[in-house]
């Protein structure tokens, strides 16, 4: 079952070489060398992370079947360890997955030189926040598959073959705890790029965490899904437009956001024009209209 999941997934996995200048302990400028992986989406397009090839001055891709290929950068978007890459190179394409669930059966692959590397797990949890390589929170997948060297950039597939999430991270000092950027944020980087030619990265000014039934029971609100306002920075649309701290968010353009990265998903594409927000205040349903404002990466 699995080896031939493995056999179909592997062909659109490839390796990324990366070269840049770094300064070593005493200021010299060396040359430095890192590895990682990606896959392509079609029509030449590669997935990958941020981190992988952060300000690389050369990046070469290497495909399953040895062909090589140096590999322009199409967008980045570093506060959630994404990037996009574009080659010459004709390989099959990996489908995002539309769902996932905790405690589904997932597969971490990576190519680091063409020794593919395959491990097994679960999803452990559906949401968890760690910083991105910028110091940016970054709402994640966690799996207990486990992430070898080289998975950076690499996708972490279901049982279908459809890509969940894109590996980003592993905690050295446990055992089997990694962390993927989770497919929908993947699939709305790819419709941003997609719709202005770049990433822009949309901001409307709050902070918000996931509401569950413990936190509106001591809370006092009557909603136990949505997201939960924390923090309005007086900067942003929100702030103008009069949602406060404490206010709970239930839908955005008539759709449910039960996630920061709901929220996220949909203010992707959204940049430059007006969403219609519903929140919950003192138990009392208030809709407002706000702009989605655009901030260079």
């Amino acid at each position: 079952m699995y080896e031939e999941l493995v056999e179909r997934v592997t062909p659109a996995t490839v390796t990324i070489l990366t070269r840049q200048i770094a300064l070593d302990e005493f200021f010299t400028p060396q040359v430095a060398e890192g590895i990682g992986s990606g896959f392509s989406i079609g029509k030449n397009i590669l997935i990958t992370s941020y981190h992988v090839i952060a300000n690389a001055k050369e990046i070469l891709i290497i495909s399953n079947e040895g062909f090589r290929d140096e590999a322009e950068i199409i967008a980045i978007n570093p506060f959630h360890d994404l990037a996009m890459l574009k080659t010459t190179l004709d390989l099959p394409s990996l489908k995002l997955a539309k769902e996932y669930k905790t405690g589904e059966v997932v597969l971490a692959v990576g190519n680091p030189l063409g020794l593919y590397s395959v491990s097994m797990g679960i999803i452990s949890s559906e949401e968890r926040t760690i910083m991105s390589p910028i110091g940016s929170p970054v709402y994640v997948i966690q799996t207990d598959a486990a992430i070898n060297p080289g998975n950076s950039g690499g996708p972490l597939i279901n049982t279908k073959g459809e890509v969940v999430g894109v590996v980003t991270a592993m905690i050295k000092e446990a055992q089997n705890i990694g962390f993927a950027i989770p497919s929908k944020l993947v699939d709305s980087f790819i419709r941003n790029v997609m719709k202005f030619g770049r990433y822009i990265r949309p901001y409307i000014g709050v902070s918000v965490i996931k509401l569950n039934r413990a936190l509106a029971t001591y809370l006092g609100v009557r909603k136990s899904d949505g997201l939960l306002v924390v923090n309005v920075d007086p900067s942003g649309s929100a702030y103008s437009y009069g949602i406060e701290k404490g206010d709970v968010i239930i839908k955005v353009d008539s759709q449910d956001v039960r996630s920061p990265s709901d929220l996220i998903t949909i203010l992707e594409n959204k940049v430059g024009s007006y969403i219609n927000i519903k929140l919950l205040r003192n138990s009392k349903e208030i809709e407002v209209k706000i702009p989605v404002l655009a901030l260079n990466v």
